[in-house]
């Protein structure tokens, strides 16, 4: 149980930091309005990267024995997007944030299936 609370407040920690890092600092913070298409892109994708990092560490503290931490910080991202969308805080259209927030859960499940299968080859 310590493990799976440890994966995943480290996993959600790791992923705040990460998608700031890439979205804040890398590009000067991504708009749907105002960034231009080449940002948004590979803002994305840094970001789907950072999800993935995520994903992976959880999995690390865990040692690939269980999913629970990436399930609760799937419904983090699941919470907080539904909250910023039905407040009209999310930058864009709906569709938009709609796939920012499915862009970040398949991350962190694709982390831990990279986890399980490079590291302990399950």
């Amino acid at each position: 149980m310590g493990l799976i609370l440890l994966a995943t407040v480290l996993g959600e920690v790791a992923l705040i930091l990460l998608t700031t890092v890439a979205q804040e600092v890398m590009f000067d913070g991504i708009d749907y309005y105002t960034s231009a298409l080449g940002d948004i892109f590979f803002g994305g994708l840094a970001t789907f990267i950072a999800a993935v990092f995520s994903g992976m560490l959880a999995s690390l503290i865990v040692r690939g024995s269980s999913v629970v931490p990436h399930g609760l910080i799937s419904a983090m991202i699941l919470a907080e997007t539904a909250y910023l969308m039905s407040r009209g805080l999310a930058d864009g259209p709906f569709w938009f944030s709609l796939i920012s927030g499915l862009s970040l859960m398949v991350g962190v499940w694709a982390g831990h299936y990279a986890t399980q299968t490079f590291v302990y080859k399950v």
